[in-house]
């Protein structure tokens, strides 16, 4: 993990520890872990050949209630957009590979009742850090990694599990305006949440 990454992560890690200590007692908020798969939509973007191979993506979110039916929170997530071989007489053969992480706050809008399953969406915004790697295999590789704004939105639908306990299943859109081309992508990612 570089130096941004860790910047991101302590970042992270001091927003939500500066929130927790102001909830009430009674009700913190809804701690969430999830995971899943996301997948390079950009034709081009990265691979000449098309689009990225996608892979996993991890995440965790700290949501705290607004009203009933809205909450907001911070959204934290690495998400590997994959790899692809690439021919390029010029250059060579080689292989490309993009990852993300994020970083921003989140609005969450649920559409059913608060204790069975329900229907939600989701909309955020904040910084993104794209590492894109080229490895030829002559030798040698390049490095590219922009730290950005970008915005996502989504939806899913979570049910109860336990008393305490919410399972999610969520797909979510990505734009991310970086030097090289517009970075677009989506993810599909199951969670927990856990009241606490």
């Amino acid at each position: 993990m570089n130096r941004t990454h860790c910047s991101f992560v302590l970042l992270a890690a001091l927003v939500v520890a500066a929130i927790a200590p102001d909830a009430s007692a009674a009700a913190l908020g809804t701690l969430e872990v999830n995971a899943g798969y996301s997948k390079d939509n950009n034709y081009g973007s990265y691979s000449p050949n098309g689009t990225l191979g996608g892979g996993m993506a991890f995440g965790a979110g700290y949501y705290w209630g607004l009203a009933p039916m809205l909450s907001c929170g911070i959204d934290v997530a690495l998400e590997n957009l994959g790899s692809s071989d690439f021919t390029n007489p010029l250059l060579g053969n080689g292989q490309v590979s993009a990852k993300a992480f994020r970083i921003n706050p989140a609005l969450r809008i649920n559409l059913g009742a608060p204790v069975g399953p329900s229907v939600f969406g989701q909309v955020g915004a904040g910084l993104y850090n794209v590492k894109s790697e080229t490895r030829f295999d002559a030798g040698g590789r390049t490095d590219e990694s922009q730290a950005k704004f970008g915005a996502n939105f989504g939806a899913g639908v979570g049910f109860p599990v336990g008393p305490k306990a919410r399972m999610t299943l969520f797909g979510q859109g990505h734009t991310v305006a970086t030097d090289r081309a517009s970075t677009l992508y989506f993810g599909f990612k199951a969670g927990l949440g856990v009241s606490i």
